[in-house]
């Protein structure tokens, strides 16, 4: 299995520090030859910032292969998936058995409260977090 996560995509953007790759994101569904038949048309474009410091052999329309460590990947999983059940799991449990135990109602709102609290911390954080992701061109 590879370390690294790799996409191909085209510059759109260019400047003195950073170029900006759109890479076209799709599920397993969208290269199925049947995908029309179910209505799967499940593909996004997205805007990747490479941070560089040798831009000069980079024009904008050309295609390349943005990469990520595998790691770093498994990370944003746990960030913005796993993190945010636990947390919504745990504050369920919390509330259900010693705060609400007869109001599922308030359980159920304290737990989308923690989750929204979780997600405007990372949102406060997203700079520092925004550092430990290291895009490259291959």
């Amino acid at each position: 299995m590879s370390d690294k996560i790799e996409h191909k995509g085209t510059i759109t953007e260019i400047t003195n520090n950073k170029i900006v790759v759109r890479i076209i994101s799709s599920s397993m569904c969208s290269s199925c030859h049947a995908r029309g038949v179910c209505g799967s048309l499940d593909s996004k474009e997205k805007n990747i910032e490479v941070k560089t410091t040798n831009n000069s052999k980079y024009r904008i329309g050309d295609e390349v292969t943005v990469c990520l460590e595998q790691r770093m990947g498994y990370k944003a999983v746990l960030i913005g998936f796993f993190l945010p059940f636990i947390v919504l799991f745990l504050t369920a449990f919390l509330c259900n058995k010693f705060i609400f135990p007869t109001n599922e109602v308030l359980t159920a709102l304290s737990s989308l409260l923690a989750v929204a609290i979780y997600y405007f911390i990372i949102y406060r954080l997203r700079n520092k977090i925004d550092k430990e992701f290291h895009f490259q061109i291959k």
